[in-house]
């Protein structure tokens, strides 16, 4: 399952511009918003992330993929899946000189278990 969801995530970066869906939970989006400002500054609230979602804060330039987004991040919502327990958020935010994709999977605790962005092409 895992797998699939990172397949579904690689080829929503692979797209053109996806259409922003409306979002529903508001305070979702205000936590995600939260969480990247934190990598941004690499201070990361390593509380709000499970073990295996920690690791994901560990590839170097992290921060400085985000340097380029404004702030307070403005976040557009683009998908939103279940997955079992687990739900999956794809957001775009708008950076430069090119926006990124994010993807953030929040487990049953509202924890982060994976965060990944990538350039949005």
């Amino acid at each position: 399952m895992k797998l699939n969801i990172l397949l579904f995530f690689s080829c929503l970066c692979c797209f053109a511009t996806a259409a922003a869906i409306p979002d529903d939970e508001p305070d979702v989006t205000a936590q995600v918003a939260e969480v990247l400002e934190g990598v941004a500054e690499a201070k990361p609230a390593t509380g709000r992330f499970t073990e295996r979602g920690a690791s994901y804060l560990a590839p170097p330039g992290l921060p400085a993929l985000l340097k380029g987004c404004a702030r307070p991040f403005a976040l557009e919502l683009l998908s939103r899946n279940v997955y079992g327990e687990d739900r999956l958020y794809v957001y775009r935010a708008k950076c430069q000189p090119q926006a990124l994709r994010i993807a953030i999977d929040f487990n049953k605790a509202a924890r982060i278990n994976r965060l990944e962005l990538a350039p949005e092409r």
